[in-house]
Protein backbone atom coordinates (compact mmCIF):
# COMPACT_ATOMS: atom_id res chain seq x y z
CA UNK A 1 0.00 0.00 0.00
CA UNK A 2 1.37 3.32 -1.10
CA UNK A 3 1.05 6.20 1.22
CA UNK A 4 0.55 9.47 -0.59
CA UNK A 5 1.31 12.66 1.20
CA UNK A 6 0.65 16.17 -0.05
CA UNK A 7 3.29 18.80 0.61
CA UNK A 8 2.34 22.49 0.39
CA UNK A 9 5.36 24.76 -0.25
CA UNK A 10 4.88 28.39 0.71
CA UNK A 11 6.00 30.88 -2.02
CA UNK A 12 5.44 33.97 0.13
CA UNK A 13 9.17 34.74 0.75
CA UNK A 14 9.88 34.48 -3.01
CA UNK A 15 7.04 36.88 -3.79
CA UNK A 16 8.31 39.38 -1.24
CA UNK A 17 11.82 39.22 -2.70
CA UNK A 18 10.53 39.76 -6.23
CA UNK A 19 8.35 42.69 -5.09
CA UNK A 20 11.29 44.30 -3.30
CA UNK A 21 13.47 43.92 -6.41
CA UNK A 22 10.82 45.48 -8.67
CA UNK A 23 10.35 48.37 -6.24
CA UNK A 24 14.10 48.97 -6.15
CA UNK A 25 14.35 48.95 -9.94
CA UNK A 26 11.42 51.34 -10.22
CA UNK A 27 13.07 53.75 -7.78
CA UNK A 28 16.29 53.52 -9.81
CA UNK A 29 14.44 54.25 -13.03
CA UNK A 30 12.70 57.21 -11.43
CA UNK A 31 16.04 58.56 -10.20
CA UNK A 32 17.60 58.28 -13.69
CA UNK A 33 14.49 59.88 -15.18
CA UNK A 34 14.74 62.86 -12.84
CA UNK A 35 18.41 63.25 -13.78
CA UNK A 36 17.61 63.19 -17.51
CA UNK A 37 14.96 65.91 -17.29
CA UNK A 38 17.42 68.78 -16.52
CA UNK A 39 19.87 67.33 -19.06
CA UNK A 40 17.33 67.43 -21.90
CA UNK A 41 16.02 70.82 -20.75
CA UNK A 42 19.60 72.19 -20.89
CA UNK A 43 20.13 70.78 -24.39
CA UNK A 44 16.80 72.22 -25.56
CA UNK A 45 17.70 75.57 -24.02
CA UNK A 46 21.10 75.68 -25.73
CA UNK A 47 19.57 74.80 -29.11
CA UNK A 48 16.88 77.45 -28.62
CA UNK A 49 19.50 80.04 -27.71
CA UNK A 50 21.64 79.04 -30.70
CA UNK A 51 18.73 79.51 -33.11
CA UNK A 52 17.91 82.87 -31.50
CA UNK A 53 21.55 84.01 -31.76
CA UNK A 54 21.68 83.07 -35.46
CA UNK A 55 19.13 85.83 -36.18
CA UNK A 56 20.81 88.51 -34.04
CA UNK A 57 22.67 90.22 -36.88
CA UNK A 58 24.79 93.13 -35.65
CA UNK A 59 26.97 95.83 -37.21
CA UNK A 60 30.67 95.60 -36.27
CA UNK A 61 32.55 98.82 -37.04
CA UNK A 62 36.31 98.99 -37.59
CA UNK A 63 38.21 102.28 -38.02
CA UNK A 64 41.53 102.23 -39.85
CA UNK A 65 44.05 104.81 -41.01
CA UNK A 66 46.02 104.56 -44.25
CA UNK A 67 49.02 106.50 -45.52
CA UNK A 68 48.35 105.12 -48.99
CA UNK A 69 44.73 106.28 -49.33
CA UNK A 70 44.56 109.55 -51.24
CA UNK A 71 42.13 112.42 -50.77
CA UNK A 72 40.54 114.20 -47.85
CA UNK A 73 37.42 112.11 -47.37
CA UNK A 74 37.01 108.74 -45.65
CA UNK A 75 36.42 105.53 -47.56
CA UNK A 76 33.45 103.60 -46.15
CA UNK A 77 33.18 99.87 -46.87
CA UNK A 78 30.62 97.26 -45.90
CA UNK A 79 31.71 93.63 -45.91
CA UNK A 80 29.27 90.70 -45.83
CA UNK A 81 29.74 87.00 -46.47
CA UNK A 82 28.21 83.53 -46.17
CA UNK A 83 24.53 84.39 -46.27
CA UNK A 84 23.54 80.83 -47.24
CA UNK A 85 20.11 82.23 -47.98
CA UNK A 86 17.19 80.07 -49.04
CA UNK A 87 14.69 82.92 -48.98
CA UNK A 88 14.54 86.68 -48.66
CA UNK A 89 13.53 86.71 -45.01
CA UNK A 90 13.93 88.57 -41.74
CA UNK A 91 17.69 88.01 -41.46
CA UNK A 92 18.35 89.30 -44.98
CA UNK A 93 16.14 92.34 -44.42
CA UNK A 94 18.02 93.13 -41.21
CA UNK A 95 21.31 92.91 -43.12
CA UNK A 96 20.07 95.41 -45.70
CA UNK A 97 18.82 97.72 -42.94
CA UNK A 98 22.26 97.75 -41.29
CA UNK A 99 24.03 98.30 -44.62
CA UNK A 100 21.81 101.26 -45.53
CA UNK A 101 22.34 102.82 -42.10
CA UNK A 102 26.12 102.67 -42.58
CA UNK A 103 25.97 104.48 -45.96
CA UNK A 104 28.95 102.75 -47.59
CA UNK A 105 30.87 103.73 -50.73
CA UNK A 106 31.64 100.06 -51.45
CA UNK A 107 29.87 96.81 -50.60
CA UNK A 108 32.18 93.79 -50.55
CA UNK A 109 30.56 90.36 -50.78
CA UNK A 110 32.90 87.41 -50.27
CA UNK A 111 30.90 84.42 -51.41
CA UNK A 112 28.46 81.69 -50.34
CA UNK A 113 25.30 83.58 -51.17
CA UNK A 114 23.22 80.41 -51.25
CA UNK A 115 23.41 76.90 -49.76
CA UNK A 116 23.55 73.80 -51.92
CA UNK A 117 20.78 73.54 -54.50
CA UNK A 118 18.38 76.36 -53.56
CA UNK A 119 17.93 80.07 -52.94
CA UNK A 120 18.82 81.36 -56.41
CA UNK A 121 15.84 83.70 -56.82
CA UNK A 122 16.20 85.04 -53.28
CA UNK A 123 19.88 85.79 -53.94
CA UNK A 124 19.02 87.67 -57.14
CA UNK A 125 16.55 89.83 -55.21
CA UNK A 126 19.16 90.45 -52.52
CA UNK A 127 21.81 91.49 -55.08
CA UNK A 128 19.36 93.93 -56.65
CA UNK A 129 18.71 95.53 -53.25
CA UNK A 130 22.45 95.76 -52.55
CA UNK A 131 23.22 97.46 -55.84
CA UNK A 132 20.69 100.18 -55.04
CA UNK A 133 22.75 101.12 -51.96
CA UNK A 134 26.32 101.28 -53.32
CA UNK A 135 28.74 99.74 -55.81
CA UNK A 136 28.98 96.00 -55.16
CA UNK A 137 32.15 93.96 -55.60
CA UNK A 138 31.76 90.20 -55.13
CA UNK A 139 33.69 86.94 -55.41
CA UNK A 140 32.58 83.33 -55.51
CA UNK A 141 32.57 80.98 -52.54
CA UNK A 142 32.70 77.21 -52.43
CA UNK A 143 28.89 76.96 -52.57
CA UNK A 144 28.79 78.91 -55.86
CA UNK A 145 31.39 76.52 -57.26
CA UNK A 146 29.49 73.40 -56.16
CA UNK A 147 26.16 74.79 -57.39
CA UNK A 148 27.72 75.88 -60.68
CA UNK A 149 26.21 79.38 -60.42
CA UNK A 150 29.28 81.63 -60.43
CA UNK A 151 28.77 82.62 -64.05
CA UNK A 152 25.05 83.22 -63.45
CA UNK A 153 25.75 85.56 -60.53
CA UNK A 154 28.49 87.28 -62.53
CA UNK A 155 26.03 88.09 -65.31
CA UNK A 156 23.31 89.14 -62.86
CA UNK A 157 25.62 91.47 -60.96
CA UNK A 158 27.07 92.94 -64.14
CA UNK A 159 23.58 93.86 -65.36
CA UNK A 160 22.94 95.58 -62.03
CA UNK A 161 26.13 97.64 -62.34
CA UNK A 162 28.26 95.59 -59.92
CA UNK A 163 31.44 93.56 -60.32
CA UNK A 164 31.91 89.80 -59.92
CA UNK A 165 35.69 89.43 -59.69
CA UNK A 166 37.38 86.27 -60.96
CA UNK A 167 41.14 86.52 -60.34
CA UNK A 168 41.10 90.14 -61.49
CA UNK A 169 41.15 93.72 -60.24
CA UNK A 170 39.28 96.89 -61.19
CA UNK A 171 39.64 100.53 -60.28
CA UNK A 172 36.93 101.95 -58.02
CA UNK A 173 38.14 105.52 -58.09
CA UNK A 174 41.44 107.31 -58.42
CA UNK A 175 43.92 105.69 -56.04
CA UNK A 176 41.55 102.88 -54.95
CA UNK A 177 41.49 99.42 -56.54
CA UNK A 178 39.43 96.34 -55.65
CA UNK A 179 40.84 92.88 -56.47
CA UNK A 180 39.13 89.53 -56.06
CA UNK A 181 40.17 85.90 -56.35
CA UNK A 182 38.21 82.85 -57.38
CA UNK A 183 37.53 80.39 -54.56
CA UNK A 184 40.67 79.29 -52.64
CA UNK A 185 38.80 76.38 -51.01
CA UNK A 186 38.61 74.61 -54.37
CA UNK A 187 42.06 75.88 -55.45
CA UNK A 188 40.60 78.12 -58.16
CA UNK A 189 42.43 81.23 -56.94
CA UNK A 190 45.44 82.80 -58.65
CA UNK A 191 46.78 85.56 -56.44
CA UNK A 192 49.56 86.59 -58.82
CA UNK A 193 47.12 87.05 -61.71
CA UNK A 194 44.62 88.79 -59.44
CA UNK A 195 47.04 91.51 -58.39
CA UNK A 196 49.07 91.76 -61.59
CA UNK A 197 47.09 94.73 -62.91
CA UNK A 198 47.10 96.73 -59.68
CA UNK A 199 49.45 99.74 -59.87
CA UNK A 200 51.93 100.52 -57.14
CA UNK A 201 51.13 103.16 -54.53
CA UNK A 202 47.35 102.75 -54.64
CA UNK A 203 45.03 101.59 -51.87
CA UNK A 204 44.20 97.96 -52.73
CA UNK A 205 41.31 95.97 -51.27
CA UNK A 206 41.60 92.21 -51.82
CA UNK A 207 38.45 90.07 -51.64
CA UNK A 208 38.67 86.30 -51.26
CA UNK A 209 36.24 83.76 -49.88
CA UNK A 210 38.71 82.05 -47.53
CA UNK A 211 41.32 83.68 -45.27
CA UNK A 212 43.73 80.98 -46.46
CA UNK A 213 44.58 83.50 -49.19
CA UNK A 214 46.57 85.38 -46.53
CA UNK A 215 49.11 82.54 -46.55
CA UNK A 216 50.37 83.75 -49.95
CA UNK A 217 53.19 86.27 -49.59
CA UNK A 218 51.86 88.06 -52.69
CA UNK A 219 48.61 88.82 -50.84
CA UNK A 220 50.54 91.21 -48.61
CA UNK A 221 50.61 93.62 -51.56
CA UNK A 222 47.04 94.48 -50.64
CA UNK A 223 46.34 96.99 -47.91
CA UNK A 224 43.09 95.38 -46.81
CA UNK A 225 42.11 91.70 -47.19
CA UNK A 226 38.44 90.83 -46.64
CA UNK A 227 37.37 87.18 -46.25
CA UNK A 228 34.61 84.94 -44.92
CA UNK A 229 34.13 81.15 -45.20
CA UNK A 230 34.91 80.28 -41.57
CA UNK A 231 31.66 81.59 -40.00
CA UNK A 232 34.01 82.50 -37.16
CA UNK A 233 33.65 78.85 -36.22
CA UNK A 234 29.84 79.29 -35.87
CA UNK A 235 30.06 77.43 -32.55
CA UNK A 236 32.70 78.75 -30.16
CA UNK A 237 33.35 77.51 -26.64
CA UNK A 238 34.82 79.56 -23.78
CA UNK A 239 38.60 79.15 -23.44
CA UNK A 240 38.62 76.89 -26.53
CA UNK A 241 37.37 79.10 -29.35
CA UNK A 242 36.04 77.75 -32.64
CA UNK A 243 35.57 74.00 -32.92
CA UNK A 244 35.98 73.97 -36.70
CA UNK A 245 36.96 76.67 -39.24
CA UNK A 246 37.40 74.77 -42.55
CA UNK A 247 40.73 76.49 -43.17
CA UNK A 248 44.01 74.89 -44.19
CA UNK A 249 46.99 77.07 -43.34
CA UNK A 250 46.04 80.03 -41.16
CA UNK A 251 46.23 80.23 -37.36
CA UNK A 252 42.88 79.55 -35.68
CA UNK A 253 42.85 83.13 -34.39
CA UNK A 254 42.57 84.48 -37.94
CA UNK A 255 39.21 82.75 -38.41
CA UNK A 256 37.37 85.80 -37.04
CA UNK A 257 38.09 89.47 -36.55
CA UNK A 258 40.76 91.96 -37.53
CA UNK A 259 44.45 90.99 -37.70
CA UNK A 260 47.47 93.10 -38.68
CA UNK A 261 49.59 90.93 -40.98
CA UNK A 262 52.23 93.54 -41.77
CA UNK A 263 52.68 97.25 -41.21
CA UNK A 264 50.68 97.91 -44.39
CA UNK A 265 48.29 94.92 -44.58
CA UNK A 266 45.24 94.18 -42.45
CA UNK A 267 43.14 90.98 -42.67
CA UNK A 268 39.48 91.02 -41.63
CA UNK A 269 37.59 87.73 -41.49
CA UNK A 270 33.88 88.04 -40.85
CA UNK A 271 31.74 85.54 -38.97
CA UNK A 272 29.26 85.91 -41.82
CA UNK A 273 25.49 86.14 -41.81
CA UNK A 274 24.01 82.68 -42.28
CA UNK A 275 24.64 79.20 -40.94
CA UNK A 276 25.76 75.95 -42.49
CA UNK A 277 25.01 72.32 -41.55
CA UNK A 278 23.51 73.26 -38.15
CA UNK A 279 20.90 76.05 -38.06
CA UNK A 280 22.31 77.76 -34.98
CA UNK A 281 25.28 79.67 -33.59
CA UNK A 282 26.89 79.80 -30.17
CA UNK A 283 28.99 82.74 -28.91
CA UNK A 284 29.53 83.72 -32.55
CA UNK A 285 26.74 86.06 -33.71
CA UNK A 286 26.17 86.93 -37.36
CA UNK A 287 27.50 90.28 -38.46
CA UNK A 288 27.73 93.01 -41.05
CA UNK A 289 31.22 94.53 -41.03
CA UNK A 290 31.54 98.28 -41.53
CA UNK A 291 34.92 99.86 -42.17
CA UNK A 292 35.92 103.51 -42.13
CA UNK A 293 39.32 104.10 -43.75
CA UNK A 294 40.82 107.52 -42.99
CA UNK A 295 43.66 109.00 -45.04
CA UNK A 296 46.70 109.61 -42.86
CA UNK A 297 49.46 112.03 -43.83
CA UNK A 298 52.78 110.30 -44.66
CA UNK A 299 55.54 110.60 -42.07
Amino acid sequence: MLLCQRFVVSREPERRTKLATETSLKKGDDFVGWLLIPFFLTIAGLIGYGIWESFRVRLVHYKLGSRVLKGDGDLRIVHISDLHMTRFGLRERKVLELIRSFRPDIIALTGDLIPFGKGLKAAETFLKELCEVATVFAVEGNSEVVNGVSQHFAQTLRKLGGHWLNNEAVQFREGVWVAGTADPHWHRDNIVKTLSGVPENVFCILLSHSPDVACYSEAKRANLILCGHTHGGQIRLPLIGPLYTRTKCIPKAWAWGMHELTEKTVLITTSGVGTTRLPFRFLCPPEVVGLTIKPVAPR
